[in-house]
């Protein structure tokens, strides 16, 4: 039985053909870029390239790419700059925000900072005029995802920070998830920061960048002083070329994410199956779907497609794996809907023939729960 993997918003499938490729073409030149002879300075060449190939894919300049060990530590390194630049403070975030920014927050929150958590309505979006009524004079950030990691709902980011720079606030935008799926440019955003990791498009794990407009951003990780002494640490060329490459691929085959969003939808209106999609789907990105399924039980159904070799979760995979129904979509709605929804992200290597036989499958579940009454 050959194995369906829909779960690319937890982490891609790897690109095998192009690490491959890559490992090839790195074999015989490998050496540490910041090494003062001709291979050190031929990866140097290698990992600035990438990092100038990346930076106009989202209209920065190379020097705002900072290369690090991935999202979570990209976002690290935002609350740590703040925590260096300012003795207090109110710091607004999202109820809706990864992890990672969620425990940040509460970190510096114990230091002392104001910490306001905006909701999110049914469409999964937050509320402009909530924004504007708590942002005071003690505002120093404001922390909203471009896209979120289970719904796949894009905030407006431009209208946010349209209300943010009025008060000459920073402004941080997680883009982990939206990064290579739509087009981003951080300058029409008017972003202070934006994080990124590369394992969402095919990359490598541990390595991503942080964006910081003109290369503003107090070192989190202090040592060699690679990274223009952002960021210390031997510098991984492996992950940047990879993630280079990778980002290529992924921009070209958006159209294509989309249409197989759709035909996913569609095949599940065709098959009869009782469904709606949580959040909304128009302002969403190409590749995440998620699916409320009013007769099934977002366990049972994880664990059937499991046991036919079809992988899909619950929500976000940065959390222990048992299941009690997404937070996210338990703010959106309520815990009862959150504990019958499930997420569904597909990604290059999905085909129309893999999306008919987990629409089946999910049909014959629901027919069966249906016949039995239970």
């Amino acid at each position: 039985m050959s194995t369906i993997y829909l779960d690319y918003a937890a982490t891609s499938l790897k690109h095998f053909d192009i690490l491959k490729n890559t490992i090839n073409e790195l074999e015989n030149i490998y050496a540490n870029p910041s090494s003062n002879h001709t291979l050190g300075k031929k990866n140097n060449k290698l990992l600035n390239n990438a990092r100038k190939y990346i930076s106009q894919t989202i209209n920065a300049k190379d020097s705002e790419i900072i290369f690090t060990s991935g999202g979570t530590e990209a976002n690290n390194m935002i609350f740590n700059h703040i925590l260096n630049s300012y003795e207090s403070g109110e710091i607004i975030i999202s109820n809706i925000e990864h992890s990672s920014i969620i425990e940040c927050a509460n970190k510096l929150e114990d230091k002392g900072f104001k910490i306001i958590k905006l909701e999110v309505n049914k469409d999964g979006v937050i509320s402009l005029n909530h924004l504007k009524k708590v942002i005071t004079e003690n505002t120093v950030l404001v922390s909203i995802m471009l896209a979120n990691n289970e719904t796949g709902v894009i905030q407006p980011i431009d209208k946010i920070a349209d209300i943010v720079k009025q008060h000459n606030i920073l402004l941080h935008s997680d883009i982990v998830q939206a990064f290579g799926k739509i087009n981003i440019d951080v300058k029409k955003l008017n972003l202070d920061f934006a994080s990124v990791s590369a394992h969402k498009i095919g990359a490598t794990n541990n390595f991503g960048f942080l964006y910081a407009k003109d290369s503003k951003i107090t070192p989190l990780i202090i040592g060699g002083g690679q990274e223009n002494n952002l960021r210390s640490g031997t510098s991984d060329v492996l992950g940047a070329v990879m993630l280079e490459k990778c980002l290529h691929r992924t921009l070209n085959s958006q159209k294509t994410l989309e249409d197989m969003k759709n035909y996913f939808i569609t095949c599940l209106k065709n098959h009869k199956v009782s469904f709606e999609i949580n959040g909304s789907n128009i302002h969403s990105l190409p590749n995440i779907l998620n699916i409320y399924f009013k007769n099934i039980e977002a366990q049972r159904l994880i664990t059937f497609l499991d046991a036919n070799n079809i992988f899909i979760s619950g929500g976000s995979a940065c959390s222990s794996g048992s299941f009690k129904g997404s937070r996210i979509i338990a703010s959106m709605y309520n815990d009862e809907r959150a504990e019958k929804s499930v997420r569904i992200s597909i990604g290059y290597y999905t085909t129309k023939e893999m999306i008919d036989i987990t629409v089946n499958k999910i049909k014959e579940l629901e027919n069966r729960i249906l016949m039995r009454g239970k």
